[in-house]
């Protein structure tokens, strides 16, 4: 399955800033390509395990309870 996700690149203090719209994570770079390589790099980071993520997420409900 695959998901599309929502970005914008902007322009902030000499270097371009990639922001996924759905998720909280953002890159920068250099150039906007650099910018969109370095947030696709980190969106693969973040869907590449996402038991772990769910078993983090998990185990800090608990801790609030």
């Amino acid at each position: 399955m695959t998901t599309k996700l929502n970005f914008t690149v902007d322009f902030e203090d000499g270097v371009f800033v990639a922001r996924c719209l759905e998720l909280d994570i953002a890159t920068d770079g250099l150039t906007k390509d650099e910018a969109v390589a370095n947030l696709r790099e980190a969106l693969d980071c973040y869907f590449a395990n996402p038991d772990e993520r769910l078993d983090r997420q998990l185990g800090a409900d608990a801790d609030e309870d």
